[in-house]
Formats: structure tokens, C-alpha cells, sequence
């Protein structure tokens, strides 16, 4: 009888000591996903913080590029720096209904797109033969 009770001793020991060591990596598994959620929280606040710093310094550069482009600056940047630019209500506006890739085509190549008449004549040549 003493084997009976010392084997089954011996089994509760080896299932205590599973239950403890399983419990023990649920408990470890536990903090360590704890840990790494709140490390993600983190890095997601600082990646708020920098997104909202970032977008503060582009409502910053808008606010200045609007200023420095508002009509009454840019007349008197004009006559200070006597650059003689005229408002676009001044200058006279041509509508091109065209093919304007045709048209700049045609104005690079002039020579291309001549009627056959006004071409040269083409060059012939013989070749010699050994």
C-alpha cells in the first residue's frame, strides 16, 4: 500500500508542479503582452504628437506663403524692387484652340512639315563595287 499512496503522491507532485509551470508562461505571456501593448501605446502617442507638430509647422508655412502672396504685398514688392511687372488684367490674353503639340511640332521642325515641292531634291549617289 505504501507504493500506492507514494506513486500517487508522486503524480499530484508532477501535476502540481505542470500546473504551476503552465500557470507561471500564461502569467509571463500575460505581462510581457501587456507590455508590448502598452509600448505600441506609446509610440502611437508619439506619432500623434509629431503628426499634429508637423501639421501645426504646414498651417504655419501656408499662413506665411499666403501673407507674402497677398496682391498689396506683391504691388509694393513690385515698385520697391522696380520690377515693372503689370497685373494679368493688363496683359492681352490669346485663346489657342489648336493642337498646340501639332503647332510646336510644326514651329520646331519647319523643314519636316513642308509640301514636297518646296523640299530640295533628294541626293543620290552610287556606291563603287570592288
Amino acid at each position: 500500500m505504501k507504493k500506492d499512496s507514494s506513486a500517487f503522491a508522486n503524480q499530484l507532485l508532477v501535476g502540481l508542479i505542470v500546473a504551476i509551470c503552465f500557470g507561471g508562461s500564461i502569467g509571463l505571456g500575460t505581462v510581457w503582452m501587456r507590455h508590448q501593448i502598452s509600448v505600441t501605446a506609446k509610440d502611437n502617442r508619439d506619432l500623434a504628437a509629431q503628426i499634429a507638430r508637423l501639421e501645426r509647422l504646414i498651417d504655419e508655412k501656408k499662413t506665411i506663403i499666403e501673407t507674402e502672396q497677398a496682391p498689396d504685398k506683391l504691388r509694393t514688392l513690385n515698385v520697391t524692387l522696380g520690377l515693372g511687372l503689370v497685373p494679368m488684367t493688363q496683359i492681352p490674353v490669346e485663346h489657342v484652340t489648336e493642337n498646340v503639340v501639332e503647332r510646336m511640332a510644326r514651329l520646331a521642325h519647319r523643314d519636316l512639315f513642308t509640301d514636297a515641292a518646296a523640299r530640295p531634291a533628294p541626293v543620290t549617289f552610287r556606291i563603287a563595287q570592288h
